[in-house]
């Protein structure tokens, strides 16, 4: 089997049949031609693996061949020897400086020049090898690419539609998944009774793998909704749902609350989760002091035994709900410093009365505050107003 395809370019015959007779004999086929013309339209019938090529020759010089192959993205990786009469460091130099990847000094040696050719291929079988891993990994590359869009189409897909409304309540999210795909979920439930279940929940680690889990705690909580209870019977259900199906260092956070606008009552229960604020009047604008929905409770998936406690609180027709995942307010500047909880607030101190206005006054004064510190994590903001 041969062991490659050689082009020999020199305008003196004998050179040509020499170099053509050890090659051959080695296991090489050859090419050859006298001029550097007649090169390079042999080349646009065979693409050679190595070139060895006489620098001075008449009607192009080799030193014009070269820089013509080597200027060529079709050809410029084509291994390119020289043989040149010139002799020392000057002339390797200028060879080497042409672009040509090694030198041969006239007179030659057959032995010396089959040597050359030997190691001219190992390195072209690595290189080889190297472009084929790597149109390898890229084909790879794509794929994952596309297939982290479809399954980032498929998670936004499990975020409520936009702009929403659910028994009284107008919402709004603001979703910015650090890796294009994440971990952050939020669902809006509205409940046959005219009552309203709500979760936010933010599952550890980033990716792909945070996806999956994020998509289990949805379908987990609407799954709890369905069969009854409220808020504190949905975080056990929850916590036994995940403890039973992820792994040990595998876990999520939620806030979890059941509005009843007959009562005017907000029942929630805090699974390690970010207390949401709850604005009085917020949908009026203006200054609005918040109070923060503070809960005890230890994070999903973690022990099957977990307890959890129910809380209330008032949620009137123009009130305001706050929902956040962490990465919200844990941005370290380069001051060190982050927005945290007591920033917040004051961003959600004043806000304009529009939900979507609201939502939009949030994110960009917490990006200011941040600046230039981007984010890291998962970011999901939620703004819930109640309309009646």
């Amino acid at each position: 089997m041969p062991k490659g395809l050689v082009l020999v370019v020199d305008d003196e015959a004998p050179i040509r049949d020499i170099l053509s007779f050890y090659l051959k004999r080695a296991g090489y086929q050859v090419l050859t031609s006298a001029t550097g013309v007649e090169a390079l339209e042999e080349m646009g019938r065979s693409r050679p693996d190595l070139i060895i090529s006489d620098l001075r020759m008449p009607e192009m010089s080799g030193e014009d061949f070269c820089r013509q192959v080597k200027g060529d993205v079709a050809t410029q990786d084509i291994y390119f020897i020289i043989l040149s009469a010139m002799e020392g460091t000057a002339s390797r130099i200028s060879g080497l400086a042409l672009g040509a990847d090694d030198l041969i000094p006239k007179p030659f040696h057959a032995q010396e020049v089959l040597a050359k050719v030997t190691s001219a291929f190992r390195l072209i079988g690595m290189q080889n090898e190297i472009k084929r891993q790597n149109r390898e990994l890229t084909t790879f590359q794509q794929r994952v690419q596309a297939e982290m869009a479809l399954a980032a189409a498929f998670q936004k897909g499990l975020l409520p539609k936009l702009p929403g409304a659910a028994n009284g309540l107008r919402y709004t999210h603001r979703y910015l998944p650090a890796a294009g795909i994440g971990g952050d979920i939020y669902a809006v439930v509205p409940l046959p009774d005219g009552a309203t279940a709500l979760m936010i929940a933010d599952v550890s680690g980033h990716g792909v793998p945070a996806a999956l889990i994020s998509a289990m705690v949805k379908t987990s909580f609407e799954n709890q909704v369905r069969l009854g209870g409220g808020p504190l019977e949905w975080a056990q259900g929850m916590n036994e749902d995940l403890c039973r199906a992820t792994l040990a260092e595998q876990f999520a956070t939620a806030w979890l609350g059941r509005l009843d606008p007959a009562t005017h009552r907000l029942h929630h229960v805090a699974a390690g989760h970010c207390a949401p604020l709850r604005l009085a009047g917020g949908t009026l604008g203006g200054l609005r002091r918040s109070e923060v929905l503070r809960g005890r409770g230890s994070m999903l998936g973690i022990d099957p035994q977990f307890t959890y406690t129910l809380q209330e609180a008032e949620f009137l027709p123009g009130d305001r709900l706050v929902l956040y995942t962490d990465g919200l307010v844990e941005v370290e500047r380069e001051d060190r410093t982050m927005l945290e909880e007591a920033g917040l607030r004051r961003i959600c101190a004043e806000l304009p009365a529009e939900t979507e206005a609201a939502a939009e006054a949030v994110l960009t004064q917490t990006l200011a505050f941040n600046h230039p510190a981007p984010f890291e994590d998962d970011v999901t903001l939620v703004i819930l107003d109640r309309i009646v």
